[in-house]
């Protein structure tokens, strides 16, 4: 166990400045990002009390993610700082309007729904780009390193953004959850030009670099998309870990931006407070997992900790469906944040480590496509909990999440192999 937290201190992909730079930022932007998603989830709420309309805005901040697959090509044949940077100064203009649309009293749930649409198409852009970054920044020796770090921060945050979007509306408001926001994105900006100095000291023989000039100079654009449809098709590792994502995103992701707003104020009857601090529980949960996966090292048996997470949190939702008692909610949420830090942090790092370099911003601009599952998880669990209570949709949801999750496992074997 020593041993284990001797390589957290280690962290030796960090030793390098242009890394270091980006991983950075991806804290940044990312806890930017979710904690947006939740505070917008609680302004549909207050606007329009809907259920359905939740799920429609949720279902809106993530419809971009269709257009992933694209913007994994791009992010093999331009300059990935560049995008990245584009990417953070439309997020961060985006947030600044909001602020402006809050303070002046003139928000409205179109004005919420235009603009949810057109920040999905950054998060799009931004997930597959920053993941196909990082060969160019590190040595092969530490790739691995820098991939588990890299998928730690980013899952961490699908958790840790949420929390402090929890805790900041009953604290500050809406409006200044969006103050802090827009400020967070002002450093992720900050960051990334800091990262093209840095970027420009690495060595530019990279193979990862080499094969993407290769790649632009013989191939269309179409031609390489559909390259890496094909390539996720046939390698079966890569392809069972992208099912895996489609099917949690869609059926018990929803738990975090659907069900929560409603668990807390129609079930719990906790209001603003009880839901920052249910927030709060899951990104507990989510850090003390993350740092139990940097802790393994190099694990052999991380498909099961895949197939763990992809059990456990279904269950966990299944469980607070059935709750009522706030404390024993706030213990539940824990424990799905630990499933939800254990899946995402794994299937990143898996696909990542199961995929050739030149096929990284595809593979990667797939994985972030299959969040499209997640709008339409978000719409249709708005939808249930409209009709039939929140109770009931969670319970729907877990158990179709847990009974494919069964039958994935059944007919995939070669999960229990992953390395």
């Amino acid at each position: 166990m020593a041993n284990r937290w001797t390589e957290i201190r280690q962290a030796s992909a960090l030793s390098h400045p242009g890394f270091r730079m980006l991983w950075t930022a991806t804290l940044l932007s990312s806890t930017a990002r979710w904690a947006d998603l939740v505070v917008v989830g609680w302004l549909t709420l207050e606007l329009t009390d809907s259920a359905l309309m939740v799920g429609i805005v949720s279902g809106c901040k993530m419809a971009g993610y269709i257009f992933a697959p694209v913007m994994g090509v791009a992010a093999d044949r331009m300059n990935r700082r560049k995008l990245l940077t584009l990417a953070s100064v439309v997020s961060g203009a985006i947030a600044l309007l909001m602020l402006i649309l809050l303070l002046t009293g003139k928000m409205e749930i179109g004005y919420l729904i235009a603009l949810s649409l057109i920040s999905s198409l950054t998060w799009a852009l931004d997930h597959p780009t920053r993941q196909a970054f990082i060969p160019d920044l590190v040595g092969q020796k530490n790739l691995t390193n820098a991939i588990a770090l890299n998928a730690v921060a980013t899952e961490t945050t699908v958790i840790v953004g949420p929390t402090l979007g929890g805790l900041l509306i009953p604290i500050f408001g809406i409006s200044g959850a969006y103050v802090l926001i827009v400020v967070i994105y002002l450093f992720d900006l900050l960051a990334l030009l800091r990262l093209k100095k840095q970027a420009s000291k690495q060595p530019q023989t990279c193979p990862s670099k080499q094969l993407a000039e290769a790649t632009q100079s013989h191939t269309t654009p179409l031609t390489s998309l559909l390259d890496g449809f094909k390539y996720a098709w046939g390698n079966q590792a890569v392809l069972m870990l992208l099912l895996i994502a489609c099917m949690l995103n869609f059926f018990v992701a929803p738990y975090r931006y659907s069900f929560l707003p409603l668990l807390a104020r129609y079930v719990l009857d906790t209001g603003p407070t009880g839901y920052g601090l249910l927030t709060s529980m899951a990104g507990v949960g989510a850090l003390v997992a993350g740092l139990w996966v940097v802790a393994l090292g190099n694990y052999s048996q991380r498909g099961r900790l895949v197939i763990l997470g992809g059990l456990l949190w279904p269950i966990s939702i299944f469980l607070l469906s059935l709750s009522s008692w706030f404390y024993l909610s706030i213990l539940i949420v824990f424990i799905a944040g630990i499933a939800q830090a254990i899946s995402w942090t794994l299937i990143a790092t898996l696909i990542l480590s199961n995929t050739e370099a030149s096929m990284r911003g595809r593979i990667m601009g797939l994985r972030t496509g299959v969040v499209i599952s997640l709008p339409f998880g978000n719409f249709l669990a708005g939808a249930i909990a409209e009709n039939f209570g929140v109770a009931v949709a969670m319970t729907i949801y877990a158990s179709c999440a847990l009974s494919l999750m069964l039958l994935i496992i059944s007919r995939a074997p070669i999960l229990r192999q992953l390395k």
